[in-house]
């Protein structure tokens, strides 16, 4: 188990005393003095923002606390991060491309959120789905827009098997796509990640932000093609977005 970094570990309690009190601006402050210490987005993520929330989730199961107060924790997180994070710029032209989602029935889309964030940092283009995206229209959506890789969360483990289910339909439509997943369904139990064939399964960030980096630098110079209109639309839409599309170069 990773030991959390120490100029984390007197944030840690008081991220819990803040996230259940319903201070945002102590949210922030908190989380902002972890930034000034020198902690990354990925380790504040990994050794504060994770086992806050883990706690807090500990705490609902044993009747501490309400669902309730469960998320609204989550959400005072959500958007102390967005404005945290709002100056990472946006990823140069060729940046190789990385759609994030959760599957059908996932409806806890932080992890993703921070992954999206982290990713943008390391330079790459991504599309994040979001929770609660129905397997077919997931492969039909990445198998159209062919990224470069593909992240998904897996919070319960009855998920597994669709999780395994979509990969296979995945490599037989892309087989060069990389694969990853995470999630609590394999912080729980390490021994699923065998079952899914993925390319790898991070259990945290910042094992993430290295594995986006490795595959950034191995990647050909311009990434993946751009991405491409969704081949449904009406033809005189289609003409009309690649109009704007043309205006705006």
């Amino acid at each position: 188990m990773t030991s959390k970094t120490p100029c984390s570990e007197d944030l840690a309690g008081c991220l819990v005393v803040c996230l259940l009190a319903g201070d945002e601006a102590a949210v922030e402050q908190t989380l902002r003095a972890a930034f000034l210490r020198g902690l990354s987005l990925p380790l504040a993520s990994r050794d504060l923002i994770c086992p806050a929330l883990d706690e807090i989730g500990e705490m609902w199961l044993r009747g501490e606390v309400s669902v309730v107060e469960e998320h609204l924790a989550t959400s005072l997180v959500t958007r102390v991060l967005r404005r945290i994070t709002a100056a990472i710029p946006s990823p140069p032209p060729g940046a190789p491309r990385l759609v994030l989602g959760c599957l059908a029935g996932e409806y806890h889309e932080l992890g993703v959120k921070i992954v999206a964030d982290v990713a943008r940092e390391a330079g790459w283009a991504v599309e994040p789905l979001g929770a609660n995206v129905p397997c077919d229209a997931l492969v039909a959506f990445v198998s159209q827009r062919a990224p470069d890789a593909l992240g998904l969360s897996v919070g319960l483990s009855a998920h597994v098997v669709p999780c395994r289910d979509v990969i296979v339909r995945l490599r037989a439509a892309l087989p060069r796509l990389k694969i990853l997943v995470g999630g609590l369904a394999f912080r729980r139990d390490p021994a699923l990640r065998a079952l899914v064939g993925a390319d790898a399964c991070l259990s945290d960030v910042v094992a993430l932000r290295a594995w986006l980096e490795r595959e950034r630098d191995a990647l050909p110079e311009h990434g993946a093609a751009p991405p491409a209109v969704p081949s449904t639309l009406p033809v005189e839409l289609r003409n009309r977005v690649h109009r704007s599309a043309r205006g705006r170069r």
